[in-house]
């Protein structure tokens, strides 16, 4: 595969005219270029050409947030701190509920996208974003709510809540520039006090400061990028680099009328390869709503849930009423030519997230000396990389084979 002439935009959304491509081309290459010349193993693929026979393996994790499973003390508790703030919500998935005036749910919004695209498009056409927040939000957003002193608020007052409609991440460890240094810093090997290579998931991002040890993304990620790395295989991120959602895991749900609870699963920005938003509503010609559909024979009370079974340490104890099916959010490297290889189960289980790059590196997006991981390299390779456990998932990772 020759080498890119451009980073392309998440889920290639469109871009007006090449000047809007070459911006956020540049944008992103303003973060890979000094992640790349930092790490040895970690390349630009803007720069160094990716072999045919290159691997990409995704990386999954389960997108409810696994912080949380330490700090509450029930099940109950947990769904309704991580529904209450969308600071809660940091791995790479956030969502937005929405209720009738009975208080059931009738939506929740789901989305993987990163702010740094928003602040492209307050750069490149002001007026591209407010329409797209008029059309992900409401009809009542204004520019001045959204850019504010010259620059635009990721966190601005329509684009903070977990009620109604969201727009992007907002969470600050939720961004591409923290998933590509995440990615990079894990490229590098390390050792223990008695020199033993550290494999562990958790011990590796103890060791190497790379994020947070009690989430589901940060582990898996680092893991799956340094099994890479100590093959010495150089890595990247497959284009376009992103996080993405993976599905819905409908495993225990029950609809009124015995519909696939699958079908309420509504993709609104991407594809189903790289699905950055979606939302979950029942058809109002069906009569009921998201809030009858029963979830391990409990009606839906929250947006998120964990699945019961997938970590047997874990499981949620008994809560009168269930959340929604869980997410998860899943990362694709990129295979061979470039093709995106392997997604997991899109059923079955909670929602889940794919995310083109590694996963969230939990620290200034800016700040390469976090330790994220995504892969880390022995001797340079290019090559494949192992599939983590299921959940979100950011973006595939290239590896390559040694050049000699």
């Amino acid at each position: 595969m020759p080498v890119l002439d451009g980073f392309d935009t998440p889920a290639r959304l469109p871009e007006p005219d090449d000047a809007g491509r070459a911006a956020w081309s540049a944008r992103v290459a303003g973060i890979v270029a000094p992640l790349a010349a930092r790490f040895e193993q970690f390349f630009d693929p803007t720069v160094t050409d990716v072999p045919d026979d290159a691997l990409a393996p995704p990386i999954v994790w389960n997108a409810f947030p696994a912080t949380l499973l330490q700090s509450a003390t029930s099940q109950e508790q947990r769904w309704r701190v991580a529904d209450g703030s969308r600071d809660r919500q940091d791995e790479y998935c956030e969502w937005s509920v929405e209720r009738d005036g009975t208080g059931m749910i009738t939506r929740v919004t789901f989305t993987s996208e990163v702010p740094e695209y928003y602040e492209h498009l307050a750069a490149q056409d002001p007026d591209r974003l407010l329409a797209l927040y008029r059309e992900l939000v409401g009809p009542q957003v204004e520019l001045d709510q959204l850019i504010v002193g010259g620059r635009y608020r990721r966190d601005n007052v329509l684009n903070r809540s977990t009620e109604g409609r969201l727009a992007h991440l907002v969470q600050r460890n939720n961004t591409l520039g923290a998933a590509l240094v995440l990615a990079a810093e894990a490229t590098v090997l390390r050792h223990d006090a008695a020199g033993e290579p550290v494999t562990t998931a958790q011990a590796l991002v103890r060791c190497g400061g790379l994020g947070e040890p009690l989430r589901n993304s940060d582990p898996q990620i680092a893991a799956a990028t340094n099994d890479a790395a100590a093959t010495g295989a150089e890595v990247s991120l497959q284009d376009p680099m992103g996080l993405y959602l993976d599905g819905l895991l409908t495993a225990g749900m029950r609809t009124p009328d015995g519909e696939d609870p699958a079908t309420f699963w509504t993709i609104e920005r991407g594809d189903a390869e790289h699905a950055l938003r979606a939302s979950y509503a029942v058809p109002p010609e069906r009569g009921y709503a998201v809030g009858d559909i029963t979830l391990d024979g409990r009606p839906i009370r929250f947006g998120p849930s964990w699945r019961p079974g997938r970590r047997p340490a874990h499981r949620p104890g008994a809560a009168r009423r269930a959340p929604t099916g869980a997410a998860a959010v899943r990362g694709l490297t990129a295979g061979p030519a470039g093709g995106a290889t392997g997604s997991g189960s899109r059923a079955g289980g909670p929602v889940r997230v794919e995310g083109r790059g590694t996963g969230p590196g939990r620290g200034p997006e800016t700040s390469p000396g976090r330790g994220h991981s995504a892969r880390r390299a022995g001797p340079r390779r290019r090559g494949t990389s192992p599939r983590a456990s299921r959940g979100t998932r950011p973006a595939h990772l290239l590896r390559q084979q040694p050049r000699t």
